[in-house]
């Protein structure tokens, strides 16, 4: 039992000028940043949420995936749910391709692959990252394709001093791990380096999971200058159970159907990059990354293993600025994003190498007209280009947004944006089995209300998103392709944070939503793995100076099974979990004790439908269980 950071001891470091309003859910200005940057200011006409440091803290989350569960608006869901891997993120209800239409950055740089897996993310330590930015319908220009749903921005810290900690953890099933971090700062360098380990044997048989990761940030300040590099690398072996028909599901959920499948993963990512204020109000930032992801899966159930390799390169350069016309502010940023991927897939069915090319130029202004009006406009045009055995494709796009927002006496906002995307089909989606796959295009709408009085931070949104060409695989045909009809995904998400004593805080988040097919063979009906309603509701107990509680309580209303597109197998059931954790501090020990899933209830994120012979599979999440972490923080 070594190594990975704790929930409290980097968390401990946040920067004195965080950009986030007091309280654990900024929720009205924002301030959207690149690599390092903090300096393109003003509001987004947007319904955004900033999960800030102290949000992070105080939830009883152990990973990435639990706390994005506390977004209005925002489903994760897991297959397997001690460890949050294999987690997928959905905005604004695309089911089972919310990874694909829901766009994964790391301080704005692309995390999600050219690959159906979503990015991986129990690499990131928590207690590394200063806030995560949640923008719903909004992001195509600023950040690029797949931006359909909208964008989770991941910011780590900007600045570290001296500190170190150390933390052991164990819990139900055999889950054991650690994690060793150590920060510091000299003149002008600052950085921080985390280790960590977790070894478990999961909810279910055969779910055996090892995970070991790396994470390093090194940062350079001085004067008009910045440097930083930020590194992962992670290896992860995971044993694959299966999905249960709902017989096994209710008499025997802990069952493995596939005593003998598993998967290994191995992945890095190294991040660079620079920024150089110039002349007046501008700075020139040069970002590049170099990312590569080995997986093997041996899958004896179905007479099939192979390899994938994943080799990705990108170059992103950027011009942005602060000028001003009259009484009016711009800060604007120009810049061109490059990536290159290298595709390799090894199997005993054949053997696939693909390379895909993504170049896009963009441009972004938001304007301060007046202290209470800003508005908001950019444009992008990406080319993609695939070569391949098979696959060779030439596809291209134009991405839009804009809106307005205006802040009334009393920090009330209204706002409202639109925005054009664009989904380029990935290289699971070109495979030599299914017909091309164009570009799918949506047109998206928002528009809410943000207000905030002391440490009370409310937003609330309506969205409604048009899609044409949707992407989708089709059970029938087994082949991903193009909807002819387009589809409808509309709905309103409220995301509030209460202080409502020194002692007490309190958080409500809930969305009520409708994804539908709008004509073709499936009109009217709705898209699967789409819960109608979400809710989380949060309350942190200070009860004494050394002892805090904190409690949760999800729930996730019924939706249609994965490929039921024809919604005529019964629903998915609703469920509802609460989790609550407590926390005791003497000097720099700390002790961490939480109990998870209270009600003892049986209950899965996701099931399979197959129409061929109209069967389903679940896959169960755990029952109640536990965990204890002692840590130190030095």
């Amino acid at each position: 039992m070594l190594l990975t950071v704790p929930l409290a001891g980097i968390a401990n470091e946040a920067d004195s000028t965080s950009d986030t309003a007091p309280g654990r859910h900024a929720l009205g200005t924002v301030k959207v940043s690149g690599a390092s940057n903090n300096s393109l200011a003003g509001e987004l006409p947007t319904g955004t949420v900033v999960i800030d440091r102290e949000a992070i803290d105080s939830l009883p989350a152990t990973n990435l995936a639990e706390v994005l569960d506390s977004v209005g608006g925002l489903q994760s869901s897991r297959l397997y749910g001690i460890n949050g891997s294999r987690t997928s993120v959905d905005l604004l209800g695309f089911g089972a391709t919310g990874n694909q239409n829901t766009l994964i950055l790391l301080n704005g740089r692309r995390l999600s692959n050219i690959d159906q897996a979503p990015p991986q993310l129990t690499g990131l330590p928590l207690a590394a990252i200063e806030r995560i930015e949640v923008l719903p319908g909004a992001g195509a220009a600023l950040y690029g394709n797949g931006a359909v749903g909208g964008v989770v921005n991941i910011v780590t810290r900007r600045h570290y001093r001296n500190s170190a900690g150390v933390e052991i953890h164990s819990g139900s099933y055999s889950n054991v791990g650690g994690n060793v971090y150590a920060t510091g700062s000299h003149d002008n360098v600052s950085g921080a380096v985390a280790l960590s380990t977790q070894d478990s044997d999961s909810y279910r048989d055969n779910n055996a999971l090892r995970n070991d990761s790396a994470f390093a940030d090194l940062r350079y300040h001085q004067d008009r200058f910045e440097a930083y590099f930020t590194a992962n690398g992670e290896t992860q072996s995971l044993d694959l159970p299966g999905g249960r028909d709902p017989r096994a599901f209710n008499n025997d959920p802990q069952g493995a159907d596939t005593p003998n499948d598993e998967a290994e993963q191995e992945s890095y990512w190294l991040m660079p990059g620079i920024r150089i204020g110039m002349a007046g109000n501008t700075a020139l930032t040069l970002d590049a990354s170099r990312r590569r992801q080995t997986q093997e899966y041996r899958y004896p159930s179905g007479g099939f293993n192979g390899e994938s390799v994943v080799d990705s390169y990108s170059f992103t350069p950027k011009l942005e600025g602060q000028t001003a016309t009259g009484s009016a502010i711009h800060n604007w940023t120009l810049g061109f994003d490059l990536h290159e991927y290298d595709y390799t897939s090894r199997t005993n069915f054949g053997d696939r190498e693909l390379e895909q090319s993504q170049r896009a130029w963009y441009v972004h202004n938001l304007v301060s007209l007046t202290p209470k009006l800003s508005v908001s406009a950019g444009a992008r045009h990406l080319e993609s280009t695939l070569s391949g055995e098979g696959a060779d494709k030439e596809q291209d796009g134009e991405m839009y947004e804009g809106g307005i927002r205006y802040t009334f006496t009393g920090n009330l906002a209204l706002f409202a944006g639109a925005q054009r995307s664009v989904r380029i089909a990935n290289v699971d989606e070109l495979s030599p089995f299914n017909p091309p796959a164009d570009p799918q295009t949506g047109h998206s709408y928002t528009t809410g209300a943000s207000w905030s009085q002391g440490r009370q931070h409310s937003t609330l949104t309506f969205w409604r998103a048009e899609i044409d060409n949707e992407i989708v695989y089709d059970p029938i045909a087994f082949a991903n392709r193009n909807l002819d009809d387009r589809t409808i995904h509309k709905g309103v998400s409220i995301n509030s944070h209460w202080q409502l004593d020194k002692d007490i805080t309190f958080t409500a988040n809930a969305s009520a939503q409708q994804a539908r097919f709008d004509g073709g063979p499936f009109s009217g009906n709705d898209v699967p793995l789409v819960p109608e309603h979400t809710m989380k509701l949060i309350a942190d107990w200070q009860a004494l100076s050394w002892l805090s509680a904190q409690i949760s309580h999800r729930y996730v209303g019924d939706r249609h099974y994965d490929a039921d597109l024809d919604n005529e197998y019964r629903k998915l059931d609703h469920y509802r979990t609460t989790d609550l954790q407590l926390t005791a501090r003497y000097r720099k020990l700390y002790l961490k004790a939480g109990v998870y899933n209270l009600e003892d209830n049986v209950n899965a994120d996701y099931g399979n439908y197959n129409p061929a012979s109209s069967s389903a599979v679940l896959y169960p999440l755990p029952e109640r269980h536990y965990r204890v972490a002692l840590g130190m923080e030095l």
